[in-house]
């Protein structure tokens, strides 16, 4: 498995200009996928510190890693209840992104991730013998690569290099202990969907 980082806060900010692909080893990186709200996209995820690594898995709304991800441990179910923290969690502390990497960087909301879906050609591809999804800008050809980091239940990670389940800051209304998320495998496309508050799975920062 790619080891987890535990470096110290992103040394690039929001604030630097954004790039087509990774000029340097100083990440994160703005990646201009030519999106039309213009979002950028970070280029590696929460507590990675290269495109490849699968960097830290988090439950939804909590900002700290732990060793074991069931419904006992998860923060905001109480006496069987999921607690409300909010139908879109994007800029509060609930936010991992914001609050691990500050600025302007947060969680992707759900329109962010259909609007990546939906402006940018799908792949799954092997990088530095890491598999995971590519998406490749239609407008110009800008990319982001995102590993297959599988998910955390329990004390175990399961389906590493095989699914990708990044989380999204929005709630799935219907179910109160699921949220949305970007989902991709190795089939010939990329979609989003619910997942379950206390499953452990990675973050990919965006900003404006």
């Amino acid at each position: 498995l790619t080891a987890l980082s535990t470096s110290a806060p992103p040394s690039s900010s929001a604030s630097n200009s954004a790039y087509l692909s990774c000029p340097d080893h100083r990440h994160p990186h703005l990646i201009d996928l030519g999106l039309p709200s213009g979002t950028k996209w970070a280029c590696c995820n929460v507590g990675a510190d290269n495109p490849e690594a699968y960097g830290e898995y988090y439950a939804w709304g909590e900002t700290q890693t732990k060793k074991i991800y069931n419904q006992s441990t998860y923060l905001y179910l109480k006496n069987g209840s999921y607690q409300n923290i909010g139908n879109d969690i994007t800029g509060t502390q609930y936010d991992v992104a914001h609050v691990k990497w500050g600025g302007s960087w947060v969680m992707p909301s759900l329109d962010q991730i259909k609007e990546l879906i939906e402006h940018c050609i799908y792949q799954w591809t092997t990088v530095n013998g890491v598999k995971g999804g590519k998406f490749i800008s239609k407008k110009n050809s800008a990319s982001i690569f995102l590993p297959a980091e599988g998910y955390r239940l329990n004390d175990s990670i399961f389906s590493v290099g095989q699914v990708g389940n990044y989380r999204s800051s929005a709630l799935n209304p219907p179910y109160s202990g699921s949220a949305y998320n970007l989902y991709f495998s190795n089939s010939k496309y990329a979609n989003w969907g619910g997942l379950g508050h206390y499953l452990g799975y990675t973050v990919r920062p965006v900003s404006r």
